[in-house]
């Protein structure tokens, strides 16, 4: 398995929330990881390890960042106002193991906003969430993300193959958010590559 166009795709798709204001705009970036059991699949969680330390070269300390894992429960597993360097974030991800049976997706995204309001800033407050699998909301997640505006929520379906499928379908016809599809293929990359490097970038 060629792990580089993934690591690439990854990296990417973290990178589009600052590309649009440089590194001198501070954003509060709270990542939701999916720990079930399918994402200890094909690499999945060392490939996201990996791409944290690329990653970790664009923060600065205007950036506030959390770290969420959700399974059977969701973890708090780093939180910082102030980013001072990846060794407490990279520590945390080599501790992380998909090993949960259950995954409490309504919970996650619960957590996931309370945590990225106690970080919150006037304006650039994203919560990341990756999975890699078909989901559905129940009722109060669903009103939850559709009345907080003030937070941007976007969707990253790990891997393909008809489950991811209908994760996509779902995100953008039902929920109506942006997705990210992550596949171990050169073009993916090269296309939001190309949307990195633009300056037109909009999450609206």
């Amino acid at each position: 398995m060629n792990i580089r166009p993934f690591i690439g795709t990854v990296i990417c798709m973290v990178m589009l929330t600052w590309s649009s204001y440089g590194q001198s705009h501070a954003s509060n970036i709270v990542f939701l990881l999916d720990i079930s059991n399918s994402m200890g699949k094909d690499h999945k969680m060392e490939l996201l390890q990996k791409s944290t330390e690329e990653l970790c070269k664009v923060l600065n300390t205007k950036d506030r960042v959390s770290l969420l894992t959700f399974g059977t429960v969701v973890e708090t597993l780093y939180s910082s106002s102030s980013f001072s360097g990846s060794d407490s974030l990279l520590q945390m991800l080599k501790r992380v193991r998909s090993t949960a049976a259950a995954t409490n997706i309504n919970r996650g995204i619960y957590d996931a906003f309370e945590q990225s309001d106690k970080l919150k800033l006037l304006d650039e407050n994203h919560v990341f969430l990756v999975t890699d699998g078909e989901f559905a909301l129940n009722p109060f997640t669903k009103s939850l993300v559709e009345k907080r505006k003030d937070i941007r929520l976007t969707c990253v379906i790990v891997g393909k193959g008809p489950s991811a499928e209908k994760a996509v379908k779902y995100v953008t016809e039902e929920l109506k958010l942006k997705v990210i599809t992550l596949v171990n293929e050169e073009a993916d990359v090269k296309k939001l590559a190309e949307l990195v490097r633009s300056t037109v970038i909009d999450f609206q």
